[in-house]
Formats: C-alpha cells, sequence, structure tokens
C-alpha cells in the first residue's frame, strides 16, 4: 500500500568559501544542524521521520560516504529509519528531493 508524501518543512546548509569560518564543521555536523532546525520547526519528533534523504556534492570528510545515516542517527532518528545520500554534484539538493518523493 502506498502512502502519500508530506513535506513539512526543509532547512539547507550554508554556502562558505572554502577553509573560511566553517572549515572546521564537516558535512556531518553541517547536516546534522540543518536537521534539528527544520525539525524543531516543524514540531515533527525523530521518531515520526520515515526516511532521511540528503544531497552532498563533495565527499570531503571519512564519513561523508554514509552522510545521511551519519546526520539521521545524531539528529536522533531510529536506526531503523532508510537513509540515502545522493551525489549528482550541483543538482544534488534537487535530486535530494526528487528521489525522497
Amino acid at each position: 500500500m502506498r502512502k502519500g508524501l508530506v513535506l513539512v518543512g526543509g532547512r539547507r546548509t550554508p554556502m562558505a568559501e572554502y577553509n573560511g569560518e566553517l572549515a572546521h564543521l564537516s558535512a556531518v555536523d553541517l547536516g546534522v544542524h540543518a536537521s534539528r532546525a527544520v525539525l524543531d520547526q516543524t514540531g515533527v519528533e525523530p521518531g515520526q521521520v520515515d526516511h532521511v534523504v540528503f544531497g552532498n556534492v563533495l565527499q570531503t570528510c571519512e564519513d561523508a560516504i554514509y552522510l545521511a545515516r551519519h546526520i539521521g542517527l545524531r539528529t536522533g532518528i531510529p536506526v531503523e529509519v532508510p537513509a540515502l545520500t545522493v551525489n549528482r554534484l550541483c543538482g544534488s539538493g534537487f535530486q535530494s528531493i526528487v528521489s525522497g518523493a
């Protein structure tokens, strides 16, 4: 049985200069910050999330290969919830929305 899709909110990570002010943060750190912000904004509990999808252009940290999984777990989303990391270069964010739908 197919469930309907509901997008309740969204956040993005910042664009920043290479080796700039955010260089000390990993892609996972930035994703966790965005995830917590959208959950806080919408009032959705981590246990209510059905799927985690993240787009990532550059694999810049050692755990970026499992980016969506690490972000989900560090955000408090249950381990049973599937996670998908998408890399479609500049189209990664849009492809994440399409793939999540």
